[in-house]
């Protein structure tokens, strides 16, 4: 047998060995599919006598591209495999548009000029826009989302802007990258695809060089990467894809799960094969998972095996409130390294990148390292953190002239940049300037003074009450909502960040405190030690990030509905709810050993319910099967006993079990949830 076939099993032997025609391979979470990929590659050139320089392999990302060529070159046992194409479907397709069309590095517009070329555009149409990154961002992903499922700019609803808007901004910056004779790097895309589809000769040589095609990850897919590789394919069609619906969560990019989902539509008598045999968790874990996703409609129903074992259940705890949940999880992470854990075992994981901000303090108090794969900057460099810090500093004499242009208008106080500017070059006292130059109506003065007494009144306010009044008295919330209702976007997201503003300054007696606090997290994060140096840390991460990845143990914290699954309104169809469970169904099988899973009782002071998902995890626990009698337990109270009998009935499953001599009858599910016993 060759060498890229041994230690395969059954269904990995049987995709490697597929050599014609168009074949799906479905890919459970940890069922070893750069292995298939890389050992097919190998029997093709070693068996099949397939030429090296005929073989495409398309994945997502350079990273994933470069371990899938480093682990054919260890698999391979001939120099031959040099001549394979592995790349991501920029990459690969730019290097068509600079072999047919003479494209060149130097025209293209990168992700930073992009932003800034973006940013321009939308400060000419509404300055006050322009500061807020995260809205410049919005946009582009809108923009980029039209671009990759070949729709019209107002053929969706923008969560960014309203639609005609956005179409404005597109219509603008095409004409800037005509006129300057320069691409981005959707243009890559959508260009190569446009030059294969109006260019016979250039396709056909296209599709004689690349007669066997694998696509890793092909449920992150879109409309017209797809389109691009179907040209490409055909008409031999040896299109070899390997994914999982379940773990398709890129929606928001354009990703097209229902194209994996259609595959065999697309391609009658196509081959069709299940990966079913993971080798990453354990079964108590996987059988939660599957609970989980299972719930799901719109998808390929599947098993899955694990080769480790039973190991431990899902612990699921409450905690009071996202302050509590991250000292819980730093707590007894410091407590597992006394029991010669590696801070490198552990790995959290949220939702929303805004939920990292209580755990890095907690982490931070602890001396607990660790790395982000998200955004370090987080909540503090957002402009409505800006603005808040503005009043803040305002209110205790710390201001400036700076602080005083941001936040003037914030409410409206109507109070024109002609006046604002006038104020600013004269130097002297801010609000007195702008009443100085005369021409205010009464709205105005009011405006003006009732500011002057807000800001004498936060002076003495400790940060949390300060925030409080900001937000409820001077009326930034309704600004807030005002903004979001002109931009026609949702005010969820506006709401949370300034909620967990205020939940950030709790427990500070002045606001020079918070400040000081802001200031040391901003220093701390800066240093080498909670860096990327080293690698013995824990790893921070949304759910987005942690795909692809797995850790000895993992805790997903915030799951709480409103946050999992993150539904912004009402209006949230069935497809969001079933990207939003496949997106904790990847969060929960990053785990290899152990899963905790944390629900906060209230969120920003408010009553919040436990995740849908956490029900659909627990359907599933057979707590019975988890003991038997004769073993040895481990009670908080009660200490070391041995179970005596297994009660089963249809409520619940008790245990008898002997504490030397005393014997005590304990429900087993309320035992074990809640880890007042363990086995021994």
């Amino acid at each position: 047998m060759n060498s890229c076939l041994h230690n395969l099993n059954r269904e990995q032997l049987k995709a490697v060995k597929h050599v014609e025609g168009p074949c799906m391979v479905l890919a459970g979470p940890g069922t070893g599919k750069t292995t298939v990929i890389t050992s097919r590659i190998a029997n093709l050139i070693e068996s099949k006598a397939v030429r090296p320089e005929n073989i495409l392999v398309v994945t997502f990302s350079r990273a994933a591209s470069n371990e899938m060529k480093e682990r054919y070159g260890r698999l391979s046992m001939t120099w031959r495999g040099r001549d394979v194409s592995f790349g991501t479907f920029h990459s690969i397709f730019y290097k068509l548009l600079r072999q047919y069309k003479g494209y060149r590095l130097e025209d293209l517009i990168d992700g930073n000029s992009k932003f800034n070329i973006i940013k321009s555009l939308v400060r000419r149409l509404e300055p006050s826009l322009a500061e807020d990154d995260e809205h410049i961002r919005n946009i582009i992903g809108d923009m980029e989302y039209v671009i990759s499922t070949m729709s019209g700019a107002g053929d969706f609803k923008s969560g960014s802007y309203k639609n005609s808007q956005l179409k404005g901004i597109m219509e603008e910056y095409n004409d800037l990258k005509r006129q300057s004779g320069k691409y981005d790097y959707d243009d890559i895309l959508s260009h190569c695809l446009n030059m294969l589809a109006e260019a016979p000769k250039i396709l056909k040589e296209v599709r004689e060089r690349f007669k066997y095609i694998l696509v890793d990850e092909f449920q992150d897919i879109n409309a017209l990467q797809f389109e691009a590789i179907k040209l490409i394919a055909e008409p031999l069609n040896n299109i070899f894809v390997v994914g999982d619906d379940d773990q398709s969560i890129y929606g928001f990019r354009g990703a097209a799960p229902d194209i994996l989902l259609n595959f065999e539509k697309l391609y009658p008598g196509c081959s069709k094969i299940y990966l079913k045999t993971n080798y990453r968790t354990t079964s108590n874990i996987l059988a939660a998972a599957l609970s989980v996703i299972n719930a799901n409609k719109n998808r390929y129903y599947k098993t899955l095996e694990t080769v480790k074992g039973k190991g431990s259940l899902p612990v699921v705890f409450e905690v009071e409130d996202f302050e509590q949940e991250a000292r819980t999880i730093a707590a007894r992470i410091v407590q597992m390294i006394k029991n010669r854990r590696k801070f490198s075992d552990f790995a959290v994981i949220y939702r929303t990148n805004l939920q990292s901000r209580a755990v890095i303090d907690a982490f931070l108090d602890f001396g607990i390292p660790f790395i982000t794969f998200d955004d370090m900057v987080f909540i503090y460099n957002h402009w409505i953190f800006r603005d808040i810090i503005s009043y803040l500093k305002l209110g205790a004499g710390l201001g400036d002239t700076r602080d005083f242009i941001r936040i003037m208008n914030r409410p409206k106080r109507y109070i024109s940049k002609d006046m604002i500017e006038k104020a600013e070059r004269s130097g002297g006292d801010f609000l007195l300037d702008i009443i100085n130059q005369g021409g205010l109506n009464r709205l105005q003065i009011n405006g003006i003074f009732e500011l002057k007494n807000d800001l004498k009144r936060l002076g003495g306010m400790e940060p949390a009450n300060a925030v409080r009044y900001i937000r409820n008295v001077t009326g930034y919330d309704e600004y807030l909502k005002e903004y979001a209702a002109s931009k026609g976007i949702s005010t969820k997201g506006l709401l949370e960040v300034i909620e967990e503003i205020e939940s950030s300054s709790g427990g500070f007696g002045s606001i020079v405190q918070y400040m000081q606090h802001m200031e040391e997290v901003a220093e701390k994060l800066a240093h080498k030690k909670y860096d990327n140096s080293g690698h013995n840390n824990v790893k921070l991460m949304t759910m987005h990030k942690a795909k692809g990845l797995e850790f000895e143990t993992v805790f997903i914290c915030g799951t709480v509905e409103g946050l999992t699954p993150y539904i912004k309104d009402d209006s949230a169809s069935n497809t969001d709810l079933e990207e939003e469970r496949r997106l904790f169904y990847v969060a929960v099988t990053r785990a290899k050993r152990e899963l905790y899973i944390t629900i906060p009782k209230r969120r920003y002071g408010k009553s919040v319910k436990p995740s849908r998902f956490i029900e659909e995890l627990q359907k599933c626990i057979d707590y019975s099967s988890q003991v038997s009698a004769g073993q040895r337990i481990y009670h908080k109270i009660y200490y070391e006993g041995v179970i005596k009998e297994v009660i089963n009935n249809k409520k619940d499953a008790r245990i008898r079990v002997d504490f030397g001599g005393s014997v005590k009858e304990l429900n087993l599910k309320t035992c074990l949830k809640n880890e007042i016993i363990r086995l021994i």
